[in-house]
């Protein structure tokens, strides 16, 4: 935890998805050979886990298993670091339990299973990971303890938001608010994990007593001096601070100097902030060369009929697709892309014997905005790894039913997913060549997308219409309010949601024909999060023959593409044309 309500002090530098972050690092050049390098702090995936609730059987693992997955589909190398032995006895008046968390075992599991590295530190994590850090053995710490930033690690990443496929992260750096010295200050006086702090010091205070810049004066001179002085220097930078609040200080400041005990810093506390145990160098050397390896496909398997209520062929080949076989074709494009870059090591384990992308995939109009940032490809996976998986597993738990699914995807044995584009890019350049190809023979087969929606809505919204009235405020708009909802259902049935109504509006226009035709120009929108619409009134300009709905816009976080619908009908109302184009 760190400090209570640390975070709230500072500002992120980033909010970013993990997808876009590691594109970032990738197209810089990264410091280590196979790329992007995350140290995560074990013990915070462990916590959340054993408070995630699901009917199912092994439900901490069964978190840890789709939070893994999540991870091994993006271009980035985890180093997962746990607590040691040696962690401090006392923390926030609690003993500490120094046996070893019930869940550990299993999780080292899942972390071979996938070829996840991890570490166990002599003593707090956080402080191990903050040392990688410092010698930019890693390019940030992911972790939710502020004690990171105490520990000085440059950067931290904490999770804010996941979906099925990606994080979203805010980044802070170190320094960019405060110093970490002025954060070990902020600690000593509002209260962190080692002691509780000074009595009626909050966060906000403690904040503006370190900013003054008398904090930084203790801690110098402590990093310059032998333990066995710090007593000394403890005892005389207390009189200055109690000076200073006394002096400086109103109200709340000028009382708190009352409330500073006599033995204010405690030394331990300060030891604990200013010497972490830590690996020694030699050990370090080590923890780094724990290098990526292949995910340990048998093993995985077993762990998954072992683990989870899913633990049969079917429901191992589903998730397996979901969760294991995109993080194989990243692993197949980071080592291209080290290769291409000259990178690779001779002594480096390959991360991919196999090479199985195969194709890249069009994509739907709502996955256009997603295709920004990534390309949706066809992989093939060979059979040596359906052979590991299927004799590495007993199938006791199967039956007709999972093993015809099984037969039935063996013949085929695709996958699509979504990867990095920019990964591709740096990678593996030839797969965009062949992105462009697909889109093109795409369009020479269906046509562009907003001609196939026209073929669909026509011949589906003007079945079975009534014939309106002759030609009045109600016979203009009923028909194009029956034709928008019908409409409606058609484009958004096809995606499963909802759209959004923005607006209807009606001119009057003569045809080059002999029947007189209104033309009718509606507009949808189909948002990320669905909402819907209600028309609110009706009203008409100064011709008779016009008429516009006036439809309630509900709020929607992101727009996806929009298109225009144009209904041609006659004065009778029949509906004679339905028209698309698409905005963009």
């Amino acid at each position: 935890m760190g400090v209570k309500g640390g975070w709230g002090l500072l500002n992120p530098t980033d909010s970013i998805s993990l997808v876009e972050w590691s594109a970032q690092i990738i197209s810089r050049g990264t410091v280590h050979n196979l790329g992007p390098r995350i140290g995560v702090d074990a013990s915070g995936w462990m916590f959340a886990a054993k408070y995630h609730h699901g009917q199912t059987k092994s439900a901490a693992q069964a978190s840890l298993f789709k939070r893994l997955g999540r991870l091994f589909h993006l271009p980035v190398l985890p180093l997962f670091v746990f607590d040691g032995p040696k962690r401090p006895v006392n923390k926030r008046k609690k003993k500490v339990n120094k046996t070893t968390d019930w869940l550990t075992a299993e999780f080292k599991d899942l972390l071979e299973g996938f070829g996840f590295p991890y570490w166990d530190a002599p003593g707090e994590a956080e402080a191990e990971l903050a040392l990688l850090s410092n010698k930019g053995r890693i390019d940030v710490v992911m972790s939710e303890d502020f004690d990171a930033m105490l520990f000085g690690a440059r950067r931290v990443m904490r999770i804010t938001e996941e979906s099925d496929s990606n994080y979203m992260v805010q980044v802070y750096e170190n320094g960019s608010q405060f110093s970490p010295n002025e954060l070990v200050m902020i600690a000593l006086l509002a209260g962190g994990d080692y002691d509780e702090g000074i009595k009626g010091c909050g966060i906000q205070t403690a904040a503006n007593i370190a900013l003054t810049g008398i904090g930084e004066r203790l801690l110098e001179a402590l990093k310059a001096s032998p333990v066995q002085d710090y007593p000394v220097i403890a005892s005389k930078w207390r009189h200055d601070l109690c000076a200073m609040l006394a002096s400086q200080g109103v109200g709340r400041h000028r009382a708190l100097a009352s409330h500073i005990p006599s033995d204010f810093p405690k030394v331990s506390v300060l030891v604990q902030y200013i010497h972490p145990l830590t690996s020694s160098n030699d050990t370090l050397t080590l923890a780094v060369a724990l290098s990526p390896c292949p995910p340990d496909i048998p093993k995985l398997a077993q762990l998954c009929e072992k683990l989870f209520i899913w633990g049969h062929s079917m429901g191992i080949v589903k998730n397996f697709c979901d969760h294991v076989f995109p993080g194989l074709a990243i692993r197949e494009l980071l080592q291209d892309l080290c290769k291409r870059r000259g990178t690779m090591l001779e002594g480096d384990v390959s991360l991919s014997p196999y090479s199985i992308i195969s194709k890249v995939c069009s994509v739907r109009a709502n996955q256009r905005e997603r295709s920004a940032s990534e390309i949706f490809v066809s992989l093939t996976i060979p059979h040596p790894i359906i052979t590991q998986i299927s004799s590495s597993i007993d199938r006791k738990n199967d039956t007709d039913i999972t093993r015809n699914f099984l037969d039935q995807w063996l013949q085929k044995r695709q996958v699509r997913t979504w990867l990095s584009r920019v990964l591709v890019l740096h990678a593996r350049p030839a797969i965009l060549d062949n992105e462009d190809q697909s889109l093109s023979k795409s369009a020479k087969k269906h046509g562009p997308l907003p001609t196939r929606i026209r073929e669909k809505a026509q011949k589906t919204a003007t079945a079975g219409l009534p014939v309106a009235e002759p030609l009045s405020r109600k016979a203009v708009a009923e028909p194009v309010r029956e034709v928008s909802e019908r409409l409606q259902g058609i484009l958004s049935g096809k995606r499963a949601r909802s759209a959004s109504i923005i607006d209807v509006s009606s001119s009057e226009e003569e045809s080059a024909t002999e029947t007189p035709v209104k033309k009718r120009r509606r507009h949808t929108v189909f948002p990320m999060s669905p909402r819907s619409a209600s028309v609110i009134g009706i009203s008409s300009g100064d011709s008779k023959d016009e008429t516009e709905i006036l439809v309630k816009k509900h709020h929607h976080r992101v727009a996806s593409p929009t298109y225009y619908i144009q209904v041609n009908y006659s004065e009778a109302g029949e509906i004679l044309e339905l028209c698309t184009d698409n905005e963009d």
